[in-house]
């Protein structure tokens, strides 16, 4: 979850600023993924095998990545530079998000005072 900004104390310039500083600080695009790592371990079908006993198989790693409405991919991550590689654009991704979540507040805030209406809508 984003945390909220109290912005209303805060003049129309130092918001201009901040959204300024916050557009400059962008992650780059490049490895974004919008996905979840998942850790899991698992028990097989076999009767007497230990992982019946509390001794599960893994741990395996997991990439999953929702694709609307019931549709779910997920494969598994083998080797240790595909886990890293997940692990950072799913970070980075989530950095994108905090960010455009603060524009996002400065814009409401602006929009709020008007700041639309006195010909700076391309501001926003």
């Amino acid at each position: 979850m984003v945390k909220t900004l109290d912005l209303r104390r805060v003049s129309a310039a130092n918001l201009q600023r901040k959204k300024a500083a916050l557009r400059q600080n962008l992650p780059p695009l490049v490895g974004l993924l919008r996905a979840s790592f998942v850790k899991q371990f698992l028990t097989c079908g076999k009767k007497n095998c230990r992982c019946r006993r509390g001794f599960k198989h893994g741990p395996f790693f997991y990439f999953v990545q929702s694709l609307g409405t019931g549709r779910v991919r997920k494969f598994l991550l083998k080797t240790p530079e595909q886990r890293k590689q997940a692990r950072a654009g799913i970070a980075a991704h989530r950095k994108w998000q905090r960010r455009l979540a603060e524009i996002s507040e400065i814009n409401t805030e602006l929009l709020r005072r008007g700041w639309a209406e006195k010909g700076r809508a391309g501001n926003l």
